[in-house]
C-alpha cells in the first residue's frame, strides 16, 4: 500500500472511531435531536465504509477522493 493510502487509512480509521464514540454517547440520549444526529452519524460512517468495502489495497482514485472529501465534512 502506498504511503498516501496508509495515511488516508489512518485518518479514516481515526474519524470512524471518533464517530462511533459519539454514537455510543448519543445512544444513551433519548431526545429527538440526539436520534436525528445519531442517524446522520450512522449514515456518514456507512458512506465511508462503502468506499473501502473492497479493501484498502484495491482502493480506486475515485474512492480515495470521496474519502478525502468525507474527512473534510
Amino acid at each position: 500500500m502506498s504511503l498516501s493510502k496508509q495515511e488516508l487509512k489512518l485518518r479514516v480509521d481515526a474519524r470512524i472511531n471518533e464517530l462511533e464514540a459519539q454514537l455510543e454517547t448519543l445512544a444513551a440520549d433519548g431526545t429527538a435531536e440526539a436520534q436525528k444526529r445519531k442517524e446522520q452519524l450512522e449514515s456518514s460512517v456507512k458512506a465511508a465504509q462503502a468506499q473501502i468495502k473492497g479493501g484498502w489495497e484495491k482502493l480506486a482514485d475515485q474512492a480515495s477522493s470521496k474519502l478525502h472529501e468525507w474527512l473534510k465534512g
